[in-house]
């Protein structure tokens, strides 16, 4: 349907909402229409009831508490715009309500398995010093997986220590420590030469020689995890979390910790405070100001 490209294009480049965000948004919305299209329904005549009706299939569908959530995101997002947009004469999902999602303890991997995953053999070819290169980054920084996707050879500053996170939402500076900056150093000046076409922008380039696709770089960090016999189902977002966590459990501020993250939100800096080891929860208690 035109509408749900028109719509896709808009939070795409109006909204600017994240590659996968607009990817979830795009697969949700077009079962959502779907659905509407089997019963009969125009868009211009949904109520609550028809949205109420579709959540109803999905839960018999045994799908689960959080995709259901992400799925009427979705269905509030589309209506919101074809409400704005005049496609529609009401908003319907506007009282539709997200449901609670039990908060589970965040995964995350020990100081030594991160010690084992970032123990590479000797870099005797480019590939391996940008595979070793990717992994301090994404340890070193607590960037996300697409930021580094996104990120351009323009965005690092070697000369200051420094890394330009250029994120939609969550533009910041991010200081480099000095492990990351002698393996990015070393990938930016022996290896990527050797790699990247001439032309190309990205920092990260694959072995074809262009930007890094999302599925390219979570397929790296299996490898290696494979590899480093770590026995937990590691995911790029788990090497974020265990950057943060150890930066606490090492005294750091956790304002610090969430500004470097771009990280406004409440219940993950909670997720945050709850593995703060005991004993810096206790000087936190004891030096707080109102005890």
């Amino acid at each position: 349907m035109e509408v749900i490209k028109e719509y896709i294009s808009y939070i795409k480049n109006k909204k600017r909402l994240s590659e996968n965000t607009v990817s979830s948004y795009c697969i949700d919305v077009k079962k959502y229409v779907e659905y509407l299209c089997r019963k009969n329904i125009k868009l211009n005549d949904v109520v609550e009831n028809d949205i109420i009706g579709y959540l109803i299939e999905l839960e018999k569908s045994n799908v689960s508490v959080a995709t259901v959530s992400r799925m009427i995101s979705s269905i509030k997002s589309f209506h919101d715009y074809l409400f704005l947009n005049h496609t529609c004469n009401m908003n319907p999902a506007k009282n539709i309500k997200k449901p609670k999602i039990e908060k589970n303890d965040l995964d995350i991997l020990t100081e030594e398995e991160i010690e084992s995953l970032l123990s590479f053999p000797k870099l005797t070819t480019p590939k391996l010093i940008r595979d070793k290169a990717i992994f301090e980054m994404l340890y070193g920084t607590g960037i996300k997986v697409s930021e580094l996707v996104e990120m351009d050879i323009s965005d690092i500053d070697l000369e200051i220590d420094y890394i330009y996170c250029n994120s939609c939402k969550n533009q910041r500076v991010i200081p480099l420590s000095d492990i990351t900056k002698i393996y990015l150093e070393k990938y930016i000046k022996e290896a990527r030469p050797k790699l990247a076409i001439n032309d190309e922008n990205a920092l990260f380039v694959s072995s074809l020689g262009q930007r890094f696709t999302r599925q390219g770089l979570w397929k790296i960090i299996k490898k290696y995890a494979r590899l480093a016999n770590i026995d937990k189902n590691i995911n790029p977002s788990m090497l974020r979390h265990s950057f943060a966590i150890h930066l606490l459990n090492e005294g750091a501020n956790i304002a610090v910790v969430s500004k470097i993250l771009g990280n406004a939100n409440l219940s993950s800096l909670q997720c945050y405070l709850n593995h703060i080891n005991k004993n810096i929860r206790k000087e936190m208690k004891e030096k707080h100001p109102r005890k």
